[in-house]
């Protein structure tokens, strides 16, 4: 992939990245990308974050995946979420400056960890004009916050996450305005440890029809 090492302010610190920018007349738009989460090994490298990542820049997409606060070369540390939806708006204001375009709208994925912090930032910025949540652990935390959103969301889960119950699932995602789909992922469960690949249709599936 074309990437390029990047660093950017978060209030008093400075966070660590990868930027690819497409050619200003083929881009279709920009995508954040939050990790899994730190405390458990999830960095910008990622094998999900790399293939939506990938994907992204396969249908024309600019990207910008980061390291939240402490992980990686990022400055900081761990701040139980607060912080990182800090890292969450400084990169939407990196990519958006970034872009050779800035009439060019912005989309952000997270996964896990990554959604948590980084769809509630995402749907307070009139930047962003969708979002894709990647295996959200409703078990742990409350994603009550989308319930509102009435932009693009896309919801894709495993089958066999621990962490997101199929009847959790059930009941928090009829309660979601539309637009949104969700798309279940056979055999995965929270860590896609053979299926990270059958993620690239329903991530095709969203860049294709998000604008």
């Amino acid at each position: 992939m074309n990437e390029k090492s990047v660093f950017f302010p978060s209030g008093g610190i400075q966070l660590e990245g990868l930027l690819s920018n497409q050619e200003a007349l083929s881009v279709k738009g920009g995508v954040v990308f939050c990790h899994p989460h730190p405390q458990f090994g999830g960095d910008m490298y990622n094998r999900v974050i790399h293939i939506a990542v990938e994907t992204a820049q396969q249908e024309g997409f600019s990207t910008l995946r980061f390291n939240f606060r402490g992980v990686g070369k990022s400055g900081g540390s761990y701040s139980e979420g607060i912080g990182e939806k800090e890292d969450v708006s400084a990169a939407i204001e990196f990519l958006h400056e970034n872009l050779k375009d800035l009439k060019i709208p912005l989309l952000l994925m997270g996964y896990s960890f990554g959604a948590w912090t980084g769809i509630p930032v995402a749907i307070k910025t009139h930047r962003i004009k969708g979002v894709v949540a990647i295996s959200p652990p409703l078990e742990i935390y409350d994603f009550d916050f989308m319930k509102d959103y009435s932009g693009e969301k896309w919801i894709i889960v495993g089958d066999r996450d621990e962490w997101c119950p199929a009847m959790r699932l059930k009941d928090w995602y009829q309660k979601l305005k539309e637009p949104k789909s969700l798309s279940l992922i056979q055999g995965a469960d929270h860590f896609y440890s053979y299926q990270t690949h059958l993620l690239v249709q329903p991530l095709r599936q969203f860049f294709r029809s998000s604008f």
